[in-house]
């Protein structure tokens, strides 16, 4: 699917799911959902490499793994299985999207 035959119901969960990612502790924690949805649009899931991204937002990996792992608990994004050369593959967890609007009020 490219962002051309996105229809207007998968736009707004999307944004909600984003929305509601920003109650992820850390100051880099609302990120990690963005860059899973964004790969897991493009591929069907998506590899974080946590020396790059750290590199990336001028952290230490080991921050740049805590804020991950925050993002795992928080439960915004899920592991779904290992690639052929061992990276953790990740999906966004849609429902939390869902439920923000949900908590809102907020007619869909």
């Amino acid at each position: 699917m490219n962002d051309l035959d996105m229809t207007e119901e998968t736009f707004q969960q999307f944004r909600d799911y984003m929305m509601a990612s920003h109650r992820i502790r850390g100051r880099h924690g609302f990120r990690i959902p963005a860059l899973v949805l964004d790969q897991w649009h493009q591929s069907g899931f998506a590899v974080l490499r946590t020396n790059t991204l750290a590199r990336h937002f001028g952290v230490q990996r080991k921050t740049m793994w805590q804020t991950i792992k925050s993002a795992i608990d928080a439960g915004f994004i899920k592991e779904i299985g290992r690639t052929e050369d061992g990276k953790a593959m990740y999906v966004p967890c849609l429902e939390r999207g869902e439920e923000w609007r949900s908590a809102r009020g907020v007619a869909a």
